[in-house]
């Protein structure tokens, strides 16, 4: 378990300690998962997606930013995602809804975690991808890495249907 202190203006340092302390295991092993997609999906979005190399001309590249829908809205979904899952697990003070809408918590990992893998793989099998001049960078492999990553983390998270177990009493679920 990790401590970090903080300073709050008018509240005690025990309040402090309290809300800033963070213990890895307060996270499922699904949960891990999908934060490690999402730290590779941000930074591989920064890195070079593809990169052109002219003999005698010189080169240059572009990064994920370069491509809004299959770039920045993934990095967007990856950073909500993140934030869900540290804020759900590690600031007790913050309340979030009990499921985001008509959707449980696992599905709507799911969903955003699949969008994030569909549209950086989208990226990839594009046809203004690689020629002869045109190489794909290392930042467009670990991006989709890392939203593959987050889609398998977000189903586990789905399949174990930790946050929809109905809290009274039920039947076992019956076998197919």
């Amino acid at each position: 378990m990790v401590r970090a202190f903080a300073s709050c203006g008018s509240s005690t340092q025990e309040e402090a300690d309290q809300l800033a302390e963070f213990d890895i295991k307060k996270l499922t092993t699904s949960e891990l998962v999908m934060l490690g997609g999402a730290v590779a999906v941000f930074i591989g979005t920064f890195l070079a997606w593809f990169k052109v190399d002219l003999a005698g001309f010189g080169g240059g590249s572009v990064n994920g930013f370069h491509y809004f829908l299959q770039g920045t809205i993934p990095w967007i979904l990856a950073i909500a995602v993140a934030a869900v899952i540290i804020i759900k697990a590690f600031v007790p003070n913050v309340k979030l809804p009990d499921s985001p809408g008509p959707v449980t918590w696992g599905q709507a990992y799911l969903i955003a975690c699949g969008v994030i893998a569909f549209l950086i793989l989208t990226r990839i099998i594009s046809v203004d991808g690689p020629s002869e001049i045109v190489t794909r960078g290392i930042g467009l492999y670990l991006a989709f890495l890392g939203g593959a990553a987050m889609a398998v983390g977000a189903f586990l998270k789905f399949q174990a249907k930790e946050e929809d177990a109905p809290s009274g009493g039920s039947t076992p679920p019956t076998p197919f």
